[in-house]
């Protein structure tokens, strides 16, 4: 085990060197930084806890995707009736259920089929078989259909898992922050942005739902005067929606129903126009919207489009030809940045529910530096510490190796946490310093198992050849154990658990390396240039 070829040699130090370079980066300044290659540039990302940013508590209000669900519900019988020719005298959301009556008690039968039909099976997977709505005869014409309690748990699930992952996109587009997003309760989400600096514009993108739907305006809404009356008597038709116009003078009357929604869309961004030179919002549509919206166009040539978003039309242009292929753009009164935004928020989804902020709160930076500060302290501390036990204890050719390695290992640790851009929070800071008392322990078995063979009367090379072929397989039980808890801790885990778990794992895995193999190297160089008679140790 004391011999190493020279490429396994040109390896071990290429680690070391490539630990140093990419760690070096942490303790040079930042004008420095941005003259050093890119891969180089990177430091290790600081959390929350250190160097302050954005803490939120975000509520989703699941009462709107109940509404909404219901509502899709209603539609959705009202279209079933009419493809099966059954006129009802009303369907209305009623008592947080839908209800209705028929107009012949004929028509019962045929209406239940209808109504059951369109209730599905919530999991395919499941023993229990629970279905989406529950339904009710009521009389000889009434019926009632009520959402499972199932279907509400499953609808609460989904929305909440959704806002999570459409705020991960909007948020963090790029994946580069390491913010903390987590359930919090039946309804809640935590939300952390280490180094936060505008809350307001990460609140505006909270609080935009960016809901986006294509709507064909009907024809009898080109009169304003008529829109208005409409409105205003509350004789929308059956079927239609108002909308107003994003000026806020104006609104029209559409269709409600539609199968072209922001789900539709594959990708936007912002650009401008071919004509005007002003900003627009490109977007493509993936394969399957693609068609609907090419047929849609080609059955509706003179005819007017809405685009709407939250509830607001942005334009309505006049349909002048078929437009196949699914890409075109969305064009009103932006600016550049505001076409950015628009096309972010697209391309991240829209949130499946309102988000109520709850708490809010701002962590200063300075507690983190002051963090940061006795972090420092801790593990210099310890790491002086560390170094006189090993010098009192294996003498200064051992205990030299053993804290060589010590250092190397905390400078690979940097250089990973670097490199891979983990987050450092004060846990993490925990981790390390726990990681530089457990880093010895290799060392601290395989000095003793050389002395007991120096004791033996073994040569020095002899001693030191079983000492570490011996000493492996107890050190990497113990470390393999440890590094299991700790991958368990970061996918169990959450925030600081995790950054705890990175810092302890990375630690683990860096301190075999500079024990087993660097070190080993490192005695089996001093051993070949000296040739002692005697181990002093």
């Amino acid at each position: 085990m004391l011999f190493f070829s020279r490429w396994k040699i040109i390896m071990i130090m290429g680690a070391v060197v490539l630990g140093l370079l990419f760690a070096l980066p942490n303790a040079l300044p930042s004008n420095v930084r941005e003259n050093l290659p890119a891969p180089m540039q990177r430091t290790i990302n600081l959390g929350l806890d250190l160097q302050g940013g954005a803490h939120m508590l975000l509520e989703v209000d699941l009462t709107s995707v109940l509404e909404q669900a219901l509502d899709n519900e209603r539609e959705n019988i009202r279209i079933g009736f009419s493809d099966e020719r059954i006129r009802a005298e009303f369907i209305r959301v009623e008592d947080n259920a839908v209800v209705g009556r028929l107009r012949d008690a004929a028509d019962m039968p045929a209406a239940l089929t209808v109504l059951r039909s369109q209730s599905e099976v919530i999991d395919q997977t499941a023993l229990n078989q629970d279905r989406t709505t529950s339904v009710e005869q009521i009389g000889d014409k009434g019926f009632r259909v009520e959402i499972t309690d199932a279907n509400i748990e499953a609808i609460q699930t989904r929305t909440i898992a959704q806002s999570i992952n459409v705020l991960r996109r909007r948020i963090d587009p790029t994946g580069t922050t390491e913010m903390t997003l987590a359930r919090e309760g039946d309804d809640r989400i935590l939300l952390q942005i280490p180094g936060a600096k505008d809350i307001d514009e990460i609140k505006d993108r909270i609080n935009k739902t960016a809901n986006l739907s294509f709507h064909m305006v009907r024809k009898e809404s080109d009169s304003e005067r008529m829109i208005q009356q409409a409105v205003e008597a509350g004789r929308v038709p059956p079927g239609a929606a108002y909308f107003p116009m994003q000026d806020g003078f104006s609104g029209l009357i559409v269709d409600k129903r539609t199968r072209i929604t922001g789900e539709c869309l594959k990708s936007s961004s912002e650009g401008l126009h071919p004509q005007g030179n002003y900003p627009i919002v490109n977007f493509n549509f993936n394969i399957k919207c693609a068609r609907l919206f090419g047929d849609l166009t080609a059955q509706n040539v003179g005819q007017r489009f809405a685009v709407v978003l939250d509830g607001e039309i942005i334009t309505a242009p006049r349909i002048n030809g078929a437009i196949p292929g699914g890409s075109g753009f969305i064009e009103g009164s932006f600016t550049i940045e505001s076409a950015r935004e628009l096309s972010l928020l697209l391309n991240a989804g829209a949130l499946p529910a309102k988000l109520i902020i709850v708490e809010e709160r701002t962590v200063s930076a300075e507690l983190g530096n002051d963090s940061i500060q006795a972090g420092k302290i801790a593990s210099i501390l310890g790491l002086i510490g560390v170094a006189a036990f090993m010098w009192l204890s294996y003498g200064a050719r051992f205990g030299t190796i053993a804290n060589l390695a010590l250092t190397v290992n905390i400078v690979l640790i940097a250089a990973s946490l670097s490199l891979f851009g983990a987050t450092l929070t004060l846990p993490g800071i925990a981790g390390i310093i726990l990681t530089i008392g457990m880093a010895v322990d290799a060392n601290v078995l395989i000095f003793e198992r050389i002395r007991e063979e120096v004791f033996q009367g073994r040569p020095p090379v002899n001693a030191i050849e079983t000492g570490y072929r011996r000493s492996l397989a107890p050190i990497l039980d113990a470390n393999i154990t440890t590094l299991i808890a700790a991958v368990t801790l970061y996918f169990v885990g959450s925030g600081p658990i995790r950054g705890f778990a990175v810092t302890l794992a990375i630690g683990i895995v860096m301190s075999v390396f500079t024990a087993v193999i660097f070190a080993r190297l490192l005695t089996a160089t001093w051993l070949r240039r000296s040739r002692p008679k005697t181990l002093p140790i």
